[in-house]
């Protein structure tokens, strides 16, 4: 059995002390640390999601969609009568996944308590132009659009 030498044993105890103070002190029995943000957000019917990064808060303009419909009819259509019903449509039904369509920054689906109970604090804005205070959310395994977690919705001014 190899001896281990003076200089091997202060770099392992370096490196212990290292891990140790990386890792912070553990908050109190079921609380989190008050500096840290929740890094899980509501998803519509996917319920609680984990999120991987939380980005400056900021407010989106743009109309509100719902995804599949807005798919299927496009973008010139979407405050149409027609893109509206379906929207709503699908959100009767729990299939509808509501989105914002901004100006000029892109499409993004939307998360957040605005999106509990199936997207009904939503509904009303199918199809209107909005203001969406929020911040947009790294979702852990989402390949497909922008997430934002809006926080309040106001119709936008004229």
């Amino acid at each position: 059995m190899s001896k281990m030498t003076p200089a091997a044993v202060v770099a392992a105890g370096v490196l212990f002390t290292t891990v140790l103070g990386a890792q912070g002190t553990a908050p109190a029995r079921g609380a989190a640390p008050a500096s840290e943000v929740p890094m899980r957000v509501l998803l519509g019917a996917q319920g609680l999601v984990p999120i991987t990064q939380r980005l400056p808060a900021t407010t989106l303009h743009g109309t509100i969609i719902e995804i599949s419909c807005f798919r299927s009819m496009g973008a010139a259509t979407v405050t149409a009568a027609e893109q509206v019903a379906c929207a709503k449509a699908a959100m009767a039904k729990g299939t509808g996944v509501a989105g914002i369509l901004t100006d000029g920054v892109g499409t993004f689906q939307l998360a957040g308590n605005l999106t509990a109970t199936n997207f009904a604090k939503l509904v009303p804005y199918l199809g209107k132009e909005v203001d969406l205070a929020g911040s947009e959310v790294y979702v852990s395994n989402n390949f497909s659009y922008h997430v934002f977690e809006a926080l309040k919705i106001t119709p936008a001014k004229k």
